[in-house]
């Protein structure tokens, strides 16, 4: 099928652009970036965004998450690798750092960067809804589930649990001596309890 999509203007350009402007890649990137925020724009809130822009969340204090630190996260979780180390020192965080918050921005937009940068305040009884909800599903079911912020911990499982600025359960797993961003959120700890076993399990058959 031939694309009916107008050619960029840097597609025709071979030289690398003069300092202090980024190179071809990058500036590419920008571009693509800049027509898919445009897209979501021109839909407004009744269409259908751009693709990558449905999960982009409100901005502001209501997350605690600064604009830039969001748009440089947002940039790279769609426009991938070639522009971790970059993007880490304009936020000010090692490259594994923007590389989990790229991956927690691609299940599920600003909210999940937030979630995913410090732990935010719960109502407690929020927690103890989602422990009781989880508990039929745990694997070691008399081991103590840990409560902190916004933090549900079952260790031994490897699962944890972070309730979002969205009203959403956030799955995260242990991998390497860390928690990792593990499957889209959910509105139920249930839910988002079963895809952060699923996403572990998936994992051992790789």
């Amino acid at each position: 099928m031939t694309s009916t999509e107008p050619p960029s203007v840097l597609d025709g350009l071979t030289e690398p652009p003069p300092a202090p402007l980024p190179g071809l890649d990058a500036l590419r990137a920008l571009v693509a970036d800049a027509a898919l925020r445009a897209a979501a724009l021109l839909a407004g809130p009744g269409g259908v965004p751009a693709e990558g822009a449905a999960t982009e969340g409100a901005g502001g204090a209501a997350d605690g998450l600064d604009d830039v630190t969001a748009d440089i996260v947002r940039f790279v979780a769609r426009h991938g690798d070639a522009h971790l180390e970059r993007a880490a020192i304009a936020v000010g965080c090692t490259v594994g750092r923007m590389r989990l918050l790229a991956t927690a921005h691609r299940w599920g937009g600003r909210p999940a960067v937030a979630t995913c940068l410090a732990p935010l305040p719960a109502d407690p009884d929020v927690l103890a809804a989602a422990e009781h909800a989880v508990q039929p599903l745990r694997p070691s079911p008399t081991a103590p589930v840990e409560r902190h912020h916004n933090h549900l911990t079952d260790a031994p499982a490897r699962v944890q649990l972070r309730y979002g600025p969205d009203g959403l359960w956030h799955p995260y797993v242990e991998r390497y001596g860390s928690w990792q961003p593990a499957a889209a959120p959910a509105p139920d700890a249930a839910t988002a309890y079963r895809s952060a076993r699923t996403a572990l399990r998936a994992a051992t058959r790789m």
